[in-house]
């Protein structure tokens, strides 16, 4: 009879015979090497000078043809902007010895703008600038241009929130979105308040108001200087889809949108927030477009 020692062994070397096998080294990878510098690492993209004209750059190197598509009459001092755009596409930059394209625009007025780039025909954003606005088939960037103070976010001034609320409406047939301001204080307060009804543009979104329209700021700082009471401005969705075209002879009838604002945003709207529910406390308002909706 063999020792239990020996047994002991015996039981060790054939466990060792069945235990897997150490798995082959893997090859080492390649040490992280980060990408050589170019120009668009420190590229400021907008600069506002301080007689208001505004120096625009996008880095490019193999670019062929840049060209900057930007808003206002200020943008274009020589021609109307439709001559601009409509004979151009935008106007053109000037390529730099660094793959640097750059164009010089103004004095603009004090406001907020929207502009893209149009890189060998096709329009981008810039890539170096993180404020956009979404209109209703594109995003732009956006710049400020200081001194109108009715619209700027102001140290000392108490801000009110504006909330991205999604919905299933029963009139379009899928989910829709609408941006909802509440001044400041909603939250903690108890008070029911007026509500006005804020339409975009053609061609825009729900959006527009929140960023390049500064509706926010504009209600926070009348707000506080006692110039508006505290309401609720609910932004809708105008558009219905993005087929949308302005055409000669082009009118607005009556479309899901009128049933949506008013069968559906409407009623959500008095029971997900304290509102006074009365047609003298509702009011509704707009820019161009947003006029045929009245």
């Amino acid at each position: 009879m063999p020792s239990p020692f020996c047994a002991l062994c015996l039981s060790l070397s054939a466990f060792a015979q069945q235990a897997p096998q150490q798995p082959a080294a893997q090859p080492q990878r390649p040490a992280f090497q980060m990408p050589a510098p170019t120009p668009n690492d420190t590229l400021k993209s907008v600069e506002v000078e301080p007689d208001r004209h505004v120096r625009f750059r996008i880095w490019a190197p193999n670019a062929t043809e840049v060209k900057l598509q930007a808003e206002g009459p200020e943008a274009t001092p020589n021609i109307t902007p439709q001559e601009a755009y409509k004979s151009t596409g935008g106007l053109p930059m000037v390529k730099g010895d660094q793959g640097v394209w750059e164009i010089v625009i103004g004095p603009i007025e004090p406001g907020i703008y929207r502009y893209t780039f149009t890189v060998n025909g096709v329009s981008t954003t810039d890539p170096r600038n993180a404020l956009t606005s979404q209109s209703l088939t594109h995003s732009s960037s956006l710049y400020e241009v200081p001194g109108a103070d009715f619209m700027e976010y102001k140290a000392g001034v108490v801000h009110g929130a504006i909330s991205s609320v999604y919905y299933n409406s029963s009139a379009t047939g899928g989910q829709r979105r609408m941006h909802i301001y509440t001044p400041p204080g909603y939250e903690a307060g108890s008070a029911r308040l007026p509500v006005l009804y804020l339409l975009h543009g053609g061609g825009d979104s729900d959006d527009s108001w929140r960023t390049v329209g500064r509706a926010g700021a504009i209600l926070d700082n009348l707000i506080a200087a006692g110039k508006a009471l505290p309401m609720i401005i609910v932004m809708p969705a105008g558009h219905i889809s993005t087929d949308f075209r302005l055409t000669p002879g082009f009118h607005m009838g009556h479309d899901a949108f009128n049933d949506d604002l008013v069968k559906v945003v409407l009623p959500y709207i008095d029971a997900h927030y304290r509102t006074i529910a009365d047609r003298d406390h509702r009011a509704i308002a707009g820019p161009s477009w947003a006029a045929h909706r009245r």
